[in-house]
């Protein structure tokens, strides 16, 4: 009988452990798609540590780190601005495309365009 049982508490052992190396795996694989992470660490991908602990032994701060490419962006979108009012202002035409055109394009509504592509995109999804 206690054979038995210890049987059957090994196989639980067993099933918890695999069990907790797929939630681990599931874990991972959230984290990798909410923090746009390419690849995962062997540690990762034994199911060992997080995204957390990674992130925080790096000494970074909260809202910084590789995965962040906020700083980028808004310098580019910045950059952008600058350089649409120095056209303006100077009246200067890059490749044919003066401030106007640019305005233009801003200020269009493409709310019936991206209707009858959504439209367009599920009809053929349904064929």
């Amino acid at each position: 009988m206690s054979d038995a049982t210890m049987e059957q508490k090994l196989r639980l052992v067993q099933q918890v452990r695999s069990r907790y190396q797929e939630d681990q795996y599931d874990l991972s694989n959230r984290e990798r798609i909410l923090y746009g992470r390419t690849s995962i660490s062997p540690d990762r991908a034994a199911g060992y540590g997080s995204y957390y602990d990674d992130y925080y032994q790096e000494g970074a701060m909260p809202g910084g780190g590789e995965a962040s490419s906020f700083r980028l962006r808004l310098f580019l979108a910045m950059f952008l601005v600058m350089l649409v009012i120095v056209m303006d202002v100077n009246g200067i035409a890059v490749a044919g495309i003066t401030t106007e055109k640019i305005y233009e394009v801003i200020s269009a509504d493409y709310e019936e365009v991206l209707e009858t592509w959504v439209e367009a995109i599920s009809s053929n999804v349904r064929k």
